[in-house]
């Protein structure tokens, strides 16, 4: 799963939910998925500020962390579907 822009999260966020719903509660992947989505609100500030002067491509490396830390929750979540 990867976002390409901020509003991708809604979708993203429901289906990590789903998954990590299936693990069993984890306080650690529940934390690390608010911390996703403080890194997904401070992009959608700085999407809006960038949308204005009209230079969308400024939030690429953004958008590349929030990817890799929703690829290392999704593996995480993985292995702990596998270990219960």
């Amino acid at each position: 799963m990867n976002i390409e822009k901020a509003i991708d999260w809604a979708k993203v966020s429901i289906q990590l939910q789903h998954q990590m719903n299936q693990a069993g509660y984890n306080p650690d992947l529940h934390k690390m998925l608010s911390n996703i989505d403080k890194m997904v609100t401070e992009l959608s500030k700085l999407e809006v500020g960038f949308r204005r002067i009209h230079k969308s491509n400024m939030t690429n490396d953004r958008v590349e962390e929030i990817n890799k830390a929703i690829n290392h929750l999704e593996k995480l979540v993985l292995m702990a579907n596998l270990m219960k």
